[in-house]
């Protein structure tokens, strides 16, 4: 007799699951947007002035933008008001028929509405509750307020990037703050699902933006033991990249201090090994834009990037990238072969997801804020529209 058939491979890996989504902007909402392209049913509760993403430029009619659809694709989108008087009842009865929350509010701003981790959490024992802040739940620095740039600058990230390449302090273009933050946030809620699915038991998760951006510094315990000898720096981990003439830019991902001879062989230079610029690695760390200067002369010699890949590949270790745009990118073959973008209900083309396989990726759903207010919570709690249209006479139901 054969075995029935098995349909769990085509099963998203967090199908089943209920998420209670209350966070803002970027590190709260990308790691339920996460947790929703995952197979995760997200329910976004906005607050009535709604989260702050939707404001940003460019502005579009119907209060959803290019920004705001990253970051919230594949969520439900309900508005409640906490501060009305039966508000905090309705999100407890939510929250009984969920899986996880995820909030990014300052520490103590759920617990003033009795909707806290401790009290959630005692309520029912397989919640996976996890609160995002830029310090921490607890400590003297909980009550800091921290955007991407303080995470910056508080964990070392910034000071190592002027140590290392000795310009002056800057943040960079993205909020890699906020995105790490997500990224540990996603990882560490789903451990505890399959923690919360083994033992019957969940519990509280405290993401604090600077332990993550410490966690993703590769250097910082060769940092914490003392660092290395100057000479030893930048161009032992710095990968040149080419600007030519004409205006391409080329990147070699390589070391050209480890592999300084095998350099000059593959750029036909062996006369600069005798050259005092470069004689030494601690004189090749000072000149190394000058070492770049000749090898971006070499590199400009090349007809494509296709010619130097295969010159410096086939007598190096390196390998080498051309500058694109994401829009450059999106119009390859590799990006349509890999299916890289997904279009929104919105009409804008956001990431389609954060891995392949298994059904995972956006479903591409957004919209304004409240705009399933009725379908989604009305659905969950079995609410019939006399009673959906009390909530929203009472103010605890909001839409824009």
């Amino acid at each position: 007799m054969s075995e029935p058939a098995d349909d769990s491979a085509d099963q998203r890996p967090l199908e089943g699951i209920r998420v209670l989504d209350f966070t803002r902007v970027v590190a709260g909402p990308l790691a339920t947007r996460m947790m929703a392209d995952l197979g995760a049913e997200v329910i976004k509760i906005e607050p009535v002035d709604g989260d702050l993403s939707r404001t940003f430029p460019p502005h579009v009619p119907g209060d959803v933008n290019p920004y705001f659809s990253q970051q919230n694709a594949g969520k439900r989108f309900c508005s409640i008001d906490l501060r009305a008087p039966t508000a905090p009842e309705l999100v407890r009865e939510i929250i009984s028929r969920c899986d996880v929350v995820v909030e990014n509010y300052r520490p103590g701003v759920m617990a003033k509405f009795g909707l806290g981790a401790d009290e959630m959490c005692a309520l029912h024992p397989k919640l996976v509750y996890c609160s995002v802040t830029g310090f921490g739940q607890t400590g003297p620095w909980a009550a800091k307020r921290a955007y991407a740039p303080v995470g910056h600058m508080e964990s070392g990230y910034i000071d190592y990037a002027m140590r290392e390449t000795g310009a002056r302090p800057e943040n960079p273009p993205l909020v890699v703050g906020d995105i790490v933050t997500a990224m540990s946030a996603a990882a560490t809620v789903n451990a505890m699902l399959v923690k919360a699915a083994r033992t019957g038991r969940g519990g509280h998760i405290d993401v604090c933006m600077v332990e993550a951006m410490v966690y993703i510094q590769e250097w910082s315990a060769l940092e914490l033991a003392g660092g290395w000898d100057e000479p030893n720096a930048g161009l032992a981990h710095e990968c040149p990249i080419l600007v030519l003439p004409d205006g391409r830019v080329w990147a070699i991902a390589g070391n050209p201090a480890a592999w300084f001879d095998d350099l000059l062989t593959a750029m036909g230079r062996p006369e600069l090994a005798d050259d005092p610029r470069f004689a030494t690695p601690a004189a090749r760390m000072a000149n190394r834009y000058e070492l770049y200067d000749e090898m971006t002369q070499w590199a400009a010699g090349f007809a494509d990037v296709e010619d130097f890949r295969r010159a410096i590949e086939a007598g190096t270790p390196f390998s080498v990238a051309e500058m694109r745009s994401i829009t450059e990118l999106a119009e390859t073959d590799w990006a349509a072969h890999r299916g890289l973008l997904a279009e929104t209900a919105s009409g804008f083309a956001v990431p389609a997801r954060p891995a392949l396989g298994s059904g995972i990726g956006t479903d591409g759903h957004v919209a304004a804020r409240g705009a399933d207010n009725r379908a989604t919570i009305g659905g969950l709690l079995g609410l019939d529209d006399q009673q959906l249209d009390r909530l929203e006479a009472a103010g605890v139901l909001v839409t824009a």
